[in-house]
């Protein structure tokens, strides 16, 4: 298999000074793009020279894009310089990151990706519109807000699922759910503490769905202070909910490996690092006050 280096050829889209000094960024989806890069290079034959690396890149692209707008705060309130110079930054960089993939595919003459991919897109914000209205109305729980941002982390990848090989294409999208869960998991576990980042988040359902009346009302009110919050996130073991949930989810890629003898385990253990370094690490936990 030819090496692995979309992350390189993104950075000329996403490293721009400006944005990183002024305004947090996602993190590049990784796991899924590599992923989608060793399944499309195995069918290469049947697919024009480098279109595995394209294809990967453009999704990549678009990704980055989605999640930087998921990341723009849409809390009322009056913002200091630096908080709305941060916003105005997201949306810029949103839009640039999206609208590379056009541009890119564009000059390569592959209309038909266009096509795809501009779909997965319209899937996935119709998606957030009802979620986001489930949110307001406090209609979820914590495993239903999971299962759909694993869909939102996973849709634009599944869009070039035809070009993968027949044979591979059923491992291919339990794989790409696993590790779309898995990246959902760490980006959770990376805002448990914060209540402001994880408001309507995996942790806040979790516990709004364990809480009592008092609790619920607290949770509901958009100012739960940091103490408040940490509280509740060790009252009901919510860093424990996010790495059992992880832990079983490693298990269940390296099962999916296992059954299959056409795939080869050593390169999807690469994929499994990130994942496996925040299991094995020791976590601080989570104070009062």
């Amino acid at each position: 298999m030819k090496p692995y280096r979309v992350p390189q050829l993104a950075r000329k889209y996403v490293e721009y000074d400006m944005i990183q000094q002024h305004t947090e960024m996602p993190a590049f989806p990784d796991s899924r793009t590599r992923l989608m890069f060793v399944f499309l290079n195995r069918n290469a034959q049947e697919l024009h020279a480098s279109e595995d690396e394209l294809y990967a890149l453009v999704t990549s692209l678009v990704q980055m894009g989605l999640d930087t707008h998921d990341m723009i705060d849409t809390l009322s309130g009056i913002r200091s310089p630096e908080e709305m110079r941060s916003r105005q930054l997201k949306v810029l960089a949103g839009d640039y990151f999206s609208s590379r993939f056009y541009q890119l595919l564009a000059l390569a003459g592959r209309i038909t990706a266009i096509s795809k991919l501009s779909d997965a897109v319209c899937e996935v914000n119709a998606g957030k519109m009802s979620l986001y209205w489930g949110m307001k109305q406090f209609r979820l729980d914590a495993t239903q807000y999971l299962t759909q941002m694993v869909r939102f982390k996973k849709e634009l990848f599944l869009s070039f699922t035809s070009l993968i090989a027949e044979q591979d294409q059923e491992i291919w999208k339990q794989l790409l759910n696993k590790f779309a869960l898995c990246d959902t998991l760490v980006e959770e576990w990376g805002k448990r503490t914060e209540p402001g980042k994880s408001r309507f988040g995996y942790v806040f359902w979790h516990i709004y769905g364990n809480g009592d009346r008092n609790e619920q009302a607290l949770l509901s009110e958009s100012g739960t202070d940091t103490e408040a919050w940490r509280k509740l996130v060790l009252k009901y073991k919510a860093e424990d909910a996010i790495l059992d949930k992880l832990r079983t989810a490693v298990t269940h890629i390296r099962q999916i490996l296992s059954d299959d003898q056409n795939t080869g385990i050593e390169e999807f253990e690469r994929m499994l690092e990130p994942f496996l370094k925040l299991l094995n690490s020791p976590h601080p936990v989570v104070r009062e006050g």
